[in-house]
């Protein structure tokens, strides 16, 4: 079967009149059932920890596909650099997600990869945090990509592992990301977890262990977080 014309893409492609709607549509969602939540910090520690033995006190947070929708209304209006695609899917994201207050950047692990980590180092090294969902952008599902080990070396920045857990949600079992939405007036938390370093002149095998405890260490503090709100 031949690529389609989304996957050959090395352009972001443009938003269409029916997009801009929906993104309206999607962040005037998103703020609206994010007011009605109970968002409980845990961990801030391992974060405050982080920001004082950045070199810029900024981070780069890493979390799994599903759980952002926590994680985006809490970070909303803080300029955090996000990775979008470059497909129409990206486009509408990148809509959405501006639209919140996050700091865009077009790229992803599959096209325009280069191009989209040179966007998120240069986003750092303006003094931002950064965040990325490390599995993506579909998949193989809890499975770390290289790309935020990479920013991490070139900048110098801690990757700070972040997870979000709701106690009444709706759990999209068909998608490849478990994507959960949480429901009405419902209690979650944000949980961080302790801080890696990637050193920037890491070999290969060093970076494999370094991708494998970054799993490891989202695992775990989500098993915390699902914990906490049973």
């Amino acid at each position: 079967m031949p690529a389609s014309a989304d996957n050959q893409r090395t352009e972001p492609h443009p938003a269409t009149a029916g997009q801009r709607l929906t993104a309206l549509l999607a962040r005037g969602m998103i703020r609206a059932l994010g007011r009605t939540l109970r968002l409980q910090p845990l961990g801030s520690e391992h974060l405050e920890q982080a920001r004082t033995v950045s070199p810029t006190g900024k981070v780069i947070f890493a979390f799994w596909h599903g759980r952002q929708f926590g994680l985006v209304y809490a970070w909303r209006d803080r300029d955090v650099a996000v990775m979008s695609s470059l497909s129409r899917d990206g486009t509408l994201q990148g809509m959405i997600l501006g639209g919140l207050g996050y700091h865009i950047v077009r790229g992803s692990s599959s096209r325009g990869a280069v191009r989209g980590l040179v966007g998120m180092i240069r986003s750092v090294r303006e003094s931002r945090d950064a965040a990325f969902a490390v599995d993506g952008p579909r998949g193989p599902y809890h499975e770390v990509k290289p790309g935020v080990l990479y920013v991490a070396a070139k900048t110098g920045l801690p990757i700070v592992p972040i997870t979000s857990a709701m106690r009444r949600a709706r759990v999209f079992e068909k998608a490849w990301d478990r994507y959960i939405l949480p429901y009405l007036f419902t209690r979650g938390v944000v949980r961080y977890g302790p801080a890696l370093f990637v050193p920037e002149d890491a070999d290969e095998d060093a970076l494999i262990a370094l991708t494998r405890e970054l799993g490891q260490r989202i695992d775990a503090i989500t098993q915390e977080a699902d914990a906490s709100v049973r």
